[in-house]
């Protein structure tokens, strides 16, 4: 069996890779009874188009990602779910398996999901230093999502919408005082060149609403072994993308800190307990504004803080699967 795999981003990177290695996996435990032939770059479906175009069957698998037609699984990629991102992918990949909201969802699209996601550390990029909240009072920040942007909004900053390939020249040229971003985009964009404050906040890491999704009609065609291969295949994604997440952002974080002098700090704690009042208001607001649709989603949110406090609590015991014992 030949099958299409469309991913919407370049072929480089660590979800690109790690994309690959799937796929590659499903390939060799299967003994080549399946082959995946991976589509990069939006060539085979428009990224924003893969999970209507998978259940259409344009391709048989797909990284997705979902929209506000898909709120309870939108909820997954809400800002401050969780501190550690590995526990963040395994209550997405749990979420997205489990849950019956977000599995009619995916039913509705005809499509199976599969793996969990998060989409790396994120920090606030800045060209000065912080030091008390009246020091974030109407600075210009770029940000990625709309829960960050009303949070942001809420602190006293001016969250504004630029291009990402755009950032490095509104900070440089003054357009904008930062940005949100994660560590990886930072490195990519060349932002130490330009803001040398980079800023971590205690607890606002995020899941993502995305996964590999597969056809529902394709799906019904493999065999019991086949689907807990992929089943299996999807927990060990997990570990090897977070691994090599967290193995690329130190290496940046090193080479950034001694070639261009940047300097990775903790927020101040007045700004930290701002934005952690700031993000809840906004996670209140999508919570309302889909309940007054007749939408539950805060049963979604609940459900899968209790996932990722259990998968952190983990980590605190046990470390991670790949620590040395």
């Amino acid at each position: 069996m030949d099958l299409a795999f469309s991913f919407g981003g370049p072929n480089k990177g660590a979800f690109a890779e790690t994309n690959q290695w799937f796929a590659d996996e499903i390939t060799r435990r299967l003994g080549g009874a399946i082959k995946i032939t991976m589509h990069w770059g939006g060539t085979l479906i428009a990224q924003p188009d893969t999970l209507s175009g998978v259940g259409k069957g344009v391709a048989a698998i797909g990284s997705a990602m979902g929209s506000p037609s898909q709120p309870y699984w939108t909820t997954l990629a809400l800002s401050g779910a969780g501190k550690d991102g590995w526990a963040l992918m395994n209550a997405t990949r749990e979420m997205v398996n489990t849950n019956a909201a977000i599995l009619g969802e995916f039913a509705a699209a005809n499509v199976v999901p599969t793996i969990g996601y998060f989409p790396g550390t994120p920090i606030m990029v800045l060209k000065k230093e912080l030091k008390t909240l009246d020091d974030i009072k109407g600075l210009r920040i770029r940000v990625g999502t709309a829960d960050e942007g009303a949070a942001m909004g809420m602190m006293g900053m001016e969250p504004v919408q630029v291009a990402i390939t755009d950032v490095y020249e509104s900070i440089d040229k003054g357009v904008i005082d930062g940005c949100l971003i994660t560590v990886a985009w930072a490195d990519t964009l060349k932002l130490g060149e330009v803001a040398k404050y980079w800023y971590q906040f205690g607890n606002n890491m995020l899941g993502g609403a995305v996964t590999n999704v597969i056809n529902a009609d394709v799906w019904a065609e493999f065999t019991p072994e086949t689907q807990d291969t992929i089943k299996q295949l999807s927990v060990e994604y997990t570990d090897k993308y977070a691994k090599t997440v967290f193995d690329q952002e130190a290496k940046v974080i090193d080479q950034v800190k001694a070639a261009l002098g940047v300097q990775l700090l903790a927020v101040p704690a007045d700004i930290d307990a701002a934005y952690r009042t700031a993000i809840t208001k906004a996670h209140e607001d999508w919570f309302n504004k889909n309940a007054a649709e007749g939408k539950d989603v805060r049963q979604v949110w609940d459900e899968y803080q209790k996932l990722v406090e259990k998968y952190q609590a983990i980590v605190a015991e046990k470390g991670y699967p790949w620590a040395p014992k």
